[in-house]
């Protein structure tokens, strides 16, 4: 099992799932002072937009996170039966693919959300604040690369297999 390159890259798919699932994935800053940050389930807002703080934050990127954790673990449990092993990876990276999207746009909808507090604030002196990637954010996009080197592996595996049997 751990001697195909494929099971390889489903563990690491698992542990930057992992990694990014407890981590925060994005922030805001004002003048180099964090006024936001954004994880998986979450998103807090601090000092002046405080207001802002919602505990009903971005729950489905969390929720996605754990869906792709499964199917990889189920995955790299599967290494005998290499098309549901194929057919698991695929959904896993169609969820990250849609994990990915659902980052940008959550991440626009709250920039949007701080701007226009900023705006409607009537304080003097208020700056819109900017957003700034996690570097946790990358491994989406690294697990979407590891699942295609893995859909190649388990492709290769299997035309091996079936060659195999052409010959007896």
């Amino acid at each position: 099992m751990i001697q195909r390159i494929q099971t390889v890259y489903l563990a690491l798919v698992l542990i930057f799932s992992f990694v990014g699932l407890i981590s925060t994935i994005g922030e805001w800053t004002v003048a180099d002072t964090v006024v936001a940050h954004f994880s998986n389930f979450t998103f807090g807002a601090e000092g002046q937009f405080k207001a802002l703080d919602s505990t009903s934050g971005p729950w489905c990127l969390g929720v996605l996170l754990i869906l792709v954790m499964f199917l990889s673990t189920m995955s790299i449990m599967l290494f005998r039966k290499r098309m549901r092993q194929l057919r698991l990876t695929i959904i896993s990276t169609i969820f990250l693919v849609g994990y990915v999207a659902a980052y940008a746009v959550f991440a626009y909808y709250y920039q949007l959300i701080l701007d226009l507090h900023a705006l409607t604030d009537y304080t003097e002196g208020v700056i819109s604040p900017t957003f700034h990637l996690k570097f946790i954010s990358v491994f989406p996009v690294l697990s979407i690369i590891l699942n295609c080197l893995a859909i190649q592996g388990i492709r290769k595996d299997e035309a091996l297999v079936r060659s195999l049997d052409r010959i007896r």
